[in-house]
C-alpha cells in the first residue's frame, strides 16, 4: 500500500534542488522511510515514484536494487551503516542495467545534521562508468541542502532588512566560495538598483555602480525579467559583459535577482576569481537562495509595515480615548445639572443619559486594557492583594460588599484591579442595587504557593450551558451588544498572564439562580529570606 503523505509531497519542490544530471538521488526522513527521489534514481531501480515512496529504505533496495547489484553484500554495508547512523563517502558497485548492460556507481550516504531536516538521509547514486568526477568544485548533494538550510535560517531569525541583507550575503559567500558580493535593492519607482551591502567589492566598480539604472542592458534581465545572469570570461574583447567581468576582477559573476512572490526587489551579485563558470547544480541553488533572501524580505517589508499600522491605531486610540474622556467630563457635569433641574420621567432619562455616557466609557477603557495586554509582556511583582481589593471597593460605595481582608502578597502587575473592576462591575450591573457581594481570599487546596479568590453575589445566577463560554470575547448572555462581553473576556486574559485559572460555580450548588460564584487562582509570593523572594 503506498503510504505517501501530504508532507512528501510539500518537500518535493524543496528537494529538487539536489536534482542532478547522471545522479540518482533519493531522500529518507529519519523513519528510514523514502520521502523523495529524482527521476534518474526511479530509472537506475526500474520503478516509479508510486512504488517507492513511503516505504522503508531497506524495502526498496531489497526489492528494486538487490537484483540488479553484482554483490549484494555491498547494499547490505550501506544500509548497516546508515542504520548505526554511519556516513558512507563512497562504495564503488556494479550493477547490472534493465538493458542487460553492466554499469559502475558510486554510493554514498550522508545524514543532514541542520533544522528542519536534521536526521532525514541523502543517498546518491551517481553513474561513473563512461566518464569520471570532472566537477570537483561543485557542491554535494547534501552540501547544497546544507547551504540553503543555512540561508533559510538566516532568513528566518533576521527581522530588520539590512540585518537580512548583510547577513545573507556573508553567509553565501562563506559557504559557496565567491570572492565577492554585492546585494542591490530596487528603488520604490523601481527605475534604480542601490547598493545596501557588498564585500571586496573594488572601488573603482563601485564608484561606478552603486546605483544601476535598471532598464539598461544587461541588467533589465535581472531587474526588469527576473532572470538570472551569468556572466563567464569568453575570450571576447569589447564587450559589455568582458568589461564588468575586468571592473570587478573576477572570470565569473552571477547576478541573481531576489525575488518576493515573484516581483523582483533586488539581486544578489557574486563573483569568482577561479571559477571557469557555473553548473546547472550550482545555479539551481543560486537562484534557489535569491528566492528565500526575497522571501524574507518579504517577511520583513510585512514586519515594517504591521509596526506601521501599530503605531498609527495607538494613536488613533490615545488621541480618542483623551477626547472622549474630555467628551465624558463634559456630558456627566450637564447631566448632573440636569438631574438637579428635572424630576419625574425626565430625571430619569438623565440618569439613563449618564448611565449611557459611563458605559462608552467603560467600552473604551476595555479596549485600552486589552491592547495593553497583547502589547506588553507581563512585568510580575509581588502586589499585596488587600490594598487591590479595597480600592477596588472604594470606587464603587454603592454596592453591598463584604470582605474581611488577607495578609496575601500575590505575583502580578498594574492591570490586576482590572479583575475585580470587572467582576465587581458585573455583580452589581446584573445583580441590582440590592444584590449582596462577598469576595474571600483561601488558600488553595490543590496547588502549593497559590491563593483562590472568590467573588460571589446574589444575583440571577449564570445558567449552566453558559458556565463555559462566558469568558470568550463577546459574550455576555442576553444583553450582548457592540463592545459588550468584554469584562470577562479581559478577567481570562489577565489571570491567565498570572499563571492563574479562572472558572465560575453556583453561590448554591445546584440553584444556579440564587447567584454566581466566580473563583480564581493567584500565585502567591512566599518570601525566602530577608531581601528576596521564592516564585
Amino acid at each position: 500500500m503506498n503510504r505517501v503523505d501530504s508532507r512528501s509531497i510539500q518537500l518535493r519542490e524543496t528537494f529538487r534542488i539536489l536534482d542532478e544530471p547522471g545522479a540518482g538521488i533519493i531522500v529518507i526522513d529519519r523513519d528510514l522511510q523514502v520521502v523523495w527521489a529524482n527521476t534518474c534514481a526511479t530509472d537506475i531501480l526500474s520503478t516509479t515514484e508510486k512504488e517507492i515512496l513511503g516505504f522503508d529504505v531497506d524495502q526498496v533496495l531489497d526489492t528494486h536494487l538487490m537484483p540488479l547489484l553484482q554483490g549484494e553484500e555491498d547494499t547490505r554495508r550501506l544500509l548497516a551503516a546508515m542504520r548505526d547512523g554511519n556516513e558512507v563517502s563512497g562504495l564503488d558497485v556494479s550493477v547490472q542495467s534493465s538493458r542487460g548492460e553492466e554499469r559502475r556507481f558510486v554510493y554514498s550516504s550522508r545524514k543532514v545534521r541542520h533544522e528542519p531536516f536534521a536526521g532525514m538521509w541523502v543517498l546518491c547514486m551517481r553513474d561513473v562508468t563512461e566518464r569520471k568526477q570532472t566537477n570537483e568544485g561543485l557542491l554535494s548533494s547534501n552540501r547544497q541542502l546544507l547551504v540553503l538550510n543555512q540561508i533559510m535560517g538566516v532568513s528566518a531569525s533576521s527581522l530588520s532588512l539590512d540585518e537580512l541583507l548583510e547577513a545573507s550575503l556573508s553567509k553565501t559567500l562563506d559557504l559557496l566560495g565567491f570572492d565577492l558580493g554585492l546585494t542591490y535593492l530596487l528603488n520604490p519607482e523601481r527605475t534604480m538598483a542601490l547598493t545596501r551591502y557588498h564585500h571586496a567589492v573594488p572601488e573603482n566598480y563601485l564608484a561606478r555602480n552603486r546605483t544601476i539604472k535598471v532598464h539598461h542592458w544587461p541588467w533589465n534581465f535581472v531587474f526588469v525579467a527576473g532572470q538570472p545572469r551569468y556572466l563567464e570570461l569568453r575570450g571576447e574583447t569589447g564587450t559589455v559583459e568582458e568589461e564588468i567581468l575586468a571592473s570587478l576582477g573576477v572570470s565569473t559573476l552571477a547576478c541573481i535577482p531576489i525575488l518576493a512572490e515573484s516581483v523582483v526587489v533586488g539581486a544578489l551579485f557574486l563573483g569568482s576569481r577561479k571559477m571557469e563558470g557555473l553548473g546547472d547544480e550550482e545555479r539551481r541553488l543560486l537562484e534557489a537562495i535569491g528566492r528565500e533572501i526575497g522571501s524574507g524580505v518579504l517577511r520583513s517589508m510585512l514586519h515594517k509595515r504591521l509596526e506601521a499600522a501599530h503605531r498609527e491605531t495607538n494613536l488613533y486610540l490615545d488621541v480618542m480615548t483623551h477626547d472622549i474622556k474630555n467628551a465624558e467630563n463634559v456630558a456627566n457635569l450637564y447631566c448632573d445639572l440636569l438631574l438637579d433641574l428635572l424630576e419625574g420621567d425626565a430625571a430619569q432619562y438623565a440618569r439613563k443619559l449618564k448611565e449611557s455616557v459611563r458605559k462608552s466609557t467603560g467600552i473604551l477603557q476595555n479596549v485600552s486594557t486589552i491592547r495593553r495586554i497583547h502589547q506588553e509582556p507581563p512585568d510580575l511583582k509581588p502586589v499585596h492583594l488587600s490594598h487591590v481589593i479595597r480600592t477596588g471597593l472604594e470606587r464603587t460605595p454603592e454596592a453591598d460588599i463584604s470582605f474581611e481582608g488577607t495578609s496575601a502578597e500575590v505575583w502580578a502587575d498594574d492591570l490586576l484591579p482590572e479583575i475585580f473592576a470587572n467582576l465587581i462591575g458585573n455583580a452589581v450591573k446584573f445583580g441590582g442595587p440590592d444584590a449582596g457581594i462577598a469576595i474571600r481570599v483561601e488558600d488553595c487546596p490543590e496547588e502549593d504557593h497559590t491563593v483562590v479568590v472568590t467573588v460571589e453575589d446574589t444575583g440571577p445566577g449564570i445558567p449552566d450551558g453558559m458556565k463555559e463560554s462566558i469568558f470568550q470575547r463577546f459574550r455576555q448572555g442576553k444583553n450582548q451588544g457592540c463592545g459588550e462581553g468584554l469584562g470577562l473576556y479581559i478577567v481570562g486574559t489577565l489571570i491567565e498572564r498570572y499563571g492563574g485559572r479562572i472558572w465560575v460555580e453556583d453561590r448554591v450548588c445546584g440553584r444556579p439562580d440564587l447567584g454566581a460564584s466566580f473563583k480564581f487562582t493567584l500565585r502567591e509570593v512566599v518570601h525566602a529570606g530577608a531581601d528576596g523572594y521564592e516564585d
